[in-house]
């Protein structure tokens, strides 16, 4: 008899529902391409202090760098959808601080505006390192990093803010609870990118890892 009837479902008919439904959308070959490029980061890390053969560590590391080139290529154009989605919020809510929900929303709106010009020199930077472009008075990567930096701390506020507005024990709340975690180890990177506070490569690719595992367990949930 039918899945539906039977209430089970083969492996065929889930890998066509979730997971090529899933990784059709480009938001999840992003993440897909980070979990890769941040637990190779790890590992490389971890084979060069363990003595491993330099070919080794190299092949594992351009595995990460061919990742990172590949998610700044798949978000090319990004940065307009990210104002849009700003333009879209501030016509739907005022702009106002008279309660604690509108400084949430100011709070989404600023995030969405971070996110665009994130996504504007990430679009620069990639086009630094396919070397079609040079941008040497702009500190393309350095400016990159601050609004990294800079969203990911609006979201964190943003989320720690919201989950005062929702009941707790709810499907809405672990969410919410999650990406607020995510964005707060999130920030790390990119701190330390600032030299704010420096972490080695092999923290930095278990905090990739473990957001990015946040992340992808949230969207199937």
């Amino acid at each position: 008899p039918p899945s539906h009837i039977t209430g089970t479902m083969d492996w065929e008919e889930a890998l066509k529902t979730y997971w090529l439904n899933y990784a059709g959308k480009i938001s999840a070959r992003d993440k897909m391409y980070r979990l890769v490029q941040y637990s190779s980061r790890m590992i490389y890390f971890q084979l060069d202090q363990s003595g491993a053969p330099k070919e080794t560590v190299a092949w594992v590391k351009h595995i990460s760098k061919y990742c990172s080139t590949g998610r700044k290529f798949i978000r090319l154009g990004k940065f307009i959808d990210n104002w849009y989605k700003a333009y879209k919020h501030l016509c739907k809510y005022s702009i106002s601080l008279t309660s604690e929900q509108d400084l949430i929303n100011c709070l989404k709106l600023m995030g969405y505006i971070a996110d665009a010009i994130f996504y504007w020199w990430d679009a620069l930077a990639w086009l630094e390192g396919a070397k079609m472009m040079k941008f040497p008075s702009l500190q393309v990567k350095h400016r990159r990093t601050q609004w990294n930096m800079y969203r990911y701390t609006l979201k964190a506020i943003r989320d720690f803010l919201a989950l005062r507005t929702i009941p707790t024990g709810t499907k809405k709340y672990y969410s919410v609870r999650r990406i607020a975690l995510k964005s707060s180890l999130d920030v790390l990177n990119p701190i330390s990118g600032l030299k704010y506070y420096k972490l080695n490569d092999g923290q930095l690719g278990l905090l990739g890892t473990m957001t990015s595992l946040i992340s992808i367990f949230d969207d199937f949930n």
